[in-house]
């Protein structure tokens, strides 16, 4: 509790009257008193709003060293001067007239108390309100730190603190939203009013509303706005100023509280993840372990993987690709929190891995987006649903398989590849020996290089169901002129094209080579090669993509 010098005057044991003062200046603070010797200058960093006490200048009249002692006390900060007035002497009238010049509140000391008595009797007074204040204040606080314990800290702590200070509180974001608010208060005309380049705590009125803004930062550099608004009487500041301290710090607690929650969470389903991906065969997983993230037993679920081009490359640092891959792995992990879908995220074998429980890949589409905006350009793979837990390995081996294509494709990153979208041919030339495809396809498709001609004849013949006049209109020429480039690949190949196996060989060394050439677009072609056969394969990739 604050004591004024209004409080101190209706002491009647003190015997003190006021000369110069009114009502408006009898409500400064007095922080205790302190006596003044004969001569002694008040400084500055030992009197602010105390209570000087003197007994005058030498005797006999001195009005100068009366002007200096009021200015002096006017620039210390003292909250007034009390005169010892003796035998009924009048106060001084150059005295009376600097504290009224000055604005100086004057008191004058009966003869009924001594000075010294009058000092130790203000100290008692302002020692005994200070520890009122501080039993409040802990009751206060006390009463604060107890409201974070409830489900919703955050919404407890400023109901509470409202309720304390019979006041609105508000808690806005550094741009005006309110991200909670306990009263009637009208927010949008306070946060008008606050003025956002001061970072210390404002005063102001806003209609009948005393308002006290303070900017909060928090344990992660946040900062947020919160504002007290009462009606009437505005709150002390002795209050206001450690109470809002103390919500500033229990805020920071919820915070890193819900952070090392999250945090553990994160470990939990990933770990989940990860025993459930490596086909332990010796550990057996039940619904009950995915139950608490929100699946359902039974639900089809998929596997994602996720990963940037150039995590593959051999040469990247290995420092370099960690940081992206932490990085990543927790953008993905917020957008995957934001999701309805159930979901586990985890950072494995270098890529970033979900399981999800959805009908479709939107949440793993909207992951590669929002990972390419953020400088983290990135391709993704899908596994097959499955309804097994059994399963999830093999949605996983699934995923990496759609990766792999995804990651090849021409058009770049971003791709999101689906399992389900392969086809059987897809899916054997994926999982086959890379050297050994190659090798087959290029010889076979040597033969028919520098018949460019021919080859795209073929292909259209193929992509036409082998139909001589639907090949003919898609390449705006004659039948017999289809009818002899096929006959000529005939020749070429040394095998005809009735037969299926033919066809089917033809048709996958095209696609092995057009994949090949998609991982590695952008290379310059080798010194001596035929300019018009590096085009026609640049055309037979095209449109076999």
């Amino acid at each position: 509790m604050t004591l004024t010098l209004r409080d101190v005057l209706q002491q009647d044991d003190l015997d003190l009257q006021l000369v110069v003062g009114g009502d408006e200046a009898l409500e400064t603070e007095v922080a205790g008193s302190a006596f003044l010797q004969l001569g002694e200058q008040p400084r500055t960093d030992r009197h602010h709003n105390l209570l000087l006490l003197t007994s005058g200048g030498p005797v006999g009249p001195d009005e100068a060293a009366d002007r200096r002692l009021i200015a002096a006390a006017r620039r210390a900060g003292a909250a007034g001067i009390v005169r010892a007035v003796v035998n009924g002497d009048e106060v001084p009238r150059a005295l009376r007239d600097a504290a009224e010049q000055h604005d100086l509140v004057l008191l004058v000391a009966g003869s009924s108390a001594s000075l010294r008595d009058v000092q130790d009797a203000i100290n008692e007074r302002v020692t005994r309100a200070d520890l009122q204040l501080y039993q409040r204040l802990l009751t206060l606080q006390s009463s604060l730190i107890a409201a974070v314990s409830a489900p919703d800290p955050t919404g407890s702590l400023l109901r509470q603190l409202g309720a304390v200070v019979h006041s609105t509180v508000i808690l806005y974001y550094p741009d005006g939203r309110v991200l909670s608010v306990t009263g009637d208060g009208p927010t949008e005309v306070i946060w008008r009013n606050i003025d956002k380049s001061r970072h210390t705590r404002q005063r102001f009125a806003v209609g009948q509303w005393h308002v006290v803004a303070s900017l909060i930062t928090g344990s992660d550099e946040t900062h947020r706005w919160i504002v007290l608004a009462k009606r009437g009487a505005a709150t002390s500041d002795d209050i206001v100023s450690p109470l809002i301290a103390t919500v500033e710090q229990l805020l920071d607690v919820i915070a890193l509280s819900r952070r090392a929650a999250a945090n553990e969470e994160a470990l939990q389903r990933a770990d989940v993840l990860t025993r459930l991906i490596t086909g332990n065969e010796h550990e057996r997983f039940g619904w009950d372990y995915l139950r608490p993230f929100g699946f359902v037993p039974h639900g089809p679920c998929y596997v994602a993987a996720i990963a940037q081009a150039q995590w593959t490359g051999k040469r990247l640092d290995p420092e370099v690709h960690r940081h992206q891959l932490r990085e990543s792995t927790q953008i993905t992990r917020g957008l995957a929190a934001n999701s309805t879908a159930p979901n586990l995220v985890a950072a494995i074998d270098g890529l970033i891995v979900l399981l999800v429980q959805a009908p479709d890949p939107q949440i793993v589409q909207e992951c590669v987006e929002v990972l390419g905006g953020r400088g983290f350009p990135a391709s993704a793979g899908v596994g097959r649903k499955v309804a097994s837990l059994d399963q999830v390995v093999n949605s996983y081996r699934d995923a990496r398989l759609a990766l792999t294509r995804a990651l090849t494709r021409p058009d770049g990153p971003g791709a999101v590849q689906r399992f389900e979208d392969f086809t059987v041919a897809d899916i054997a030339i994926s999982t086959a020996s890379e050297d050994q495809l190659r090798g087959r396809a290029r010889d076979l498709l040597a033969r028919l290089d520098g018949s460019g001609p021919i080859l795209e004849t073929l292909m259209a013949y193929l992509d036409s169901s082998l139909s001589i006049n639907d090949t003919a209109n898609g390449l705006h020429i004659h039948p017999n002129s289809v009818r002899y480039r096929i006959s000529r690949a005939e020749e070429l190949i040394g095998s005809s094209l009735r037969d299926l196996s033919t066809i089917v060989d033809i048709y996958l060394a095209v696609q092995i080579m057009a994949r090949t050439r998609s991982s590695t677009a952008g290379s310059t072609p080798s010194a001596g090669a035929d300019e018009s056969s590096v085009a026609e394969r640049q055309r037979v990739t095209r449109r076999s993509m």
